[in-house]
């Protein structure tokens, strides 16, 4: 073998590497619809049966109703926010009535 075929085997393993190392490490995200969001927001406040939470209790079980990543639940927070899902005031979240 020359070597010119060697370095085209090695790169070609380099690239089939990245490939399969990028596409394992994003694998775990998943797309969240509007409607995903909101059916997760009702159903955090039914449990607790209270229109207004803490912002640290009500972000837990947020993420424990959707099974995302703190990352993910800090956009879909924002997401919940500017669609007009909940109010967050400070400490506290709340639906608006």
């Amino acid at each position: 073998m020359s070597t010119t075929t060697i370095i085209v085997i090695v790169a070609i393993a380099v690239i089939l590497i990245a490939i399969a190392f990028t596409s394992k490490h994003h694998k775990h995200r998943k797309v969240f619809h509007e409607d995903e969001i909101a059916a997760a927001i009702d159903k955090v406040f039914e449990q607790e049966g209270v229109n207004e939470m803490n912002r640290t209790d009500f972000l837990k079980k947020f993420q424990l109703k959707l099974n995302c990543s703190r990352k993910e639940l800090m956009v879909l927070l924002g997401k919940a926010r500017t669609a007009g899902l909940v109010k967050v005031d400070g400490e506290k979240v709340s639906k608006p009535v």
